[in-house]
């Protein structure tokens, strides 16, 4: 995969098949929980002075860069609008798109965009050796990251706090820069990880947009 024009190669005939790789409601809400978690995540390290960021920040994904008109790509076949209240989502698959980063192998490719504009990508792998392989490449790409349980561990020692519970199952990373965050989890269980590329500026936009419309449509009863 080349993010920004490095490394990505295009071209697969196995996210053809839209109905195939058509993500599933679930789908949708296993994205909003990630990325709830992610935000998190990123606020507390943005309190430590040894947070992550990246090396090489990318301004996209696959040369398409963030913010990009969904109307101008051609290539995009929509598979699911999330339909929630206050919500303008949309994912899509990429015709002829390579299910490989680096030596890794992929399942799965979505790229999100909110109001029609290029929000994201989140990828689904499957297997330890794709999972160590993909994790491998991004280190080399972006810069080493400390994983989940060894940065809680380390920003509770300098906070003096208690040491954070984080289950050993799940490896999770973290790189943010200026206008990209990035997230890569595993879960050692099930040997499934997923990896999720967001631009900054989109999200932040996304969830003031939100929150203004859940004040405007008022309580749920």
């Amino acid at each position: 995969m080349a993010v920004n024009g490095n490394g990505v190669v295009p071209g697969s005939s196995d996210i053809r098949d839209s109905e195939r790789a058509k993500p599933k409601m679930g789908s949708v809400k296993k994205v909003k929980i990630l990325t709830a978690l992610l935000s998190i995540f990123l606020i507390g390290c943005s309190a430590s002075a040894r947070a992550p960021k990246f090396r090489a920040e990318p301004d996209g994904f696959r040369e398409i860069k963030w913010g990009t008109d969904i109307a101008t790509l051609k290539d995009m076949e929509k598979v699911e609008q999330d339909r929630s209240p206050g919500s303008d989502v949309a994912w899509y698959t990429r015709k002829g798109d390579t299910l490989a980063i680096g030596k890794a192998e992929l399942e799965k490719i979505f790229y999100s965009f909110w109001m029609g504009s290029f929000q994201g990508v989140w990828i689904d792998i499957k297997g330890d050796e794709n999972f160590a392989a993909l994790k491998r490449e991004l280190f080399e790409r972006f810069g080493k990251v400390l994983e989940s349980e060894e940065l809680m561990k380390k920003m509770d020692s300098e906070a003096g706090r208690e040491p954070s519970t984080i289950r050993r199952s799940e490896e999770f990373y973290a790189w943010w820069g200026k206008d990209t965050e990035m997230t890569l989890s595993y879960s050692k269980d099930r040997h499934k990880g997923t990896l999720s590329i967001n631009s900054k500026k989109i999200s932040e936009e996304r969830g003031a947009y939100e929150k203004q419309k859940g004040k405007q449509q008022g309580p749920r009863e």
